[in-house]
């Protein structure tokens, strides 16, 4: 799948302070350290605010989760309808998506039953759709939102 997101990297606002430096999350309203995972998570914000045109009130970012029983943050997730659409999981630019990614996204989903997953470390893209009826999980070409 491709996407570019540093054409979106014009929206980011970051600061400085002291000796660090700071992103804005429009979703979250207030400024994180810039680290390369948060980077890439503040990127796909901005995908999905302007060249989707998603209202920020369908995005939740790093909400709590129970798997297991055991208690789990995912990265992102969107609504549509009201109803879990899109579930994100982000990497650092600098790791690779591996089956070890796949599984700790699949496992939240176990609780979740997002019918659509994406990965991403900024640069490599992978978004796949969950058809909970078979259990097969197909891998998709391009970014989709609606069914």
């Amino acid at each position: 799948m491709k996407i570019d997101l540093s054409t979106y990297h014009q929206y980011l606002k970051i600061e400085r302070r002291a000796r660090e430096r700071y992103i804005f999350d429009p979703i979250r309203k207030k400024f994180f350290i810039v680290r390369p995972e948060e980077l890439v998570r503040q990127s796909w914000i901005q995908y999905l605010l302007h060249e989707i045109e998603i209202s920020p009130s369908s995005i939740a970012v790093e909400k709590q989760v129970k798997v297991f029983g055991d208690q789990k943050r995912f990265d992102l997730l969107l609504y549509m309808k009201g109803k879990p659409r899109i579930l994100f999981e982000f990497k650092s630019f600098k790791a690779a998506i591996t089956e070890q990614v796949c599984r700790q996204i699949a496992v939240y989903n176990m609780e979740l039953k997002v019918p659509l997953l994406l990965i991403s470390n900024g640069l490599v893209h992978h978004m796949f759709k969950v058809d909970f009826t078979s259990g097969n999980i197909e891998e998709l070409s391009e970014f989709q939102v609606k069914q």
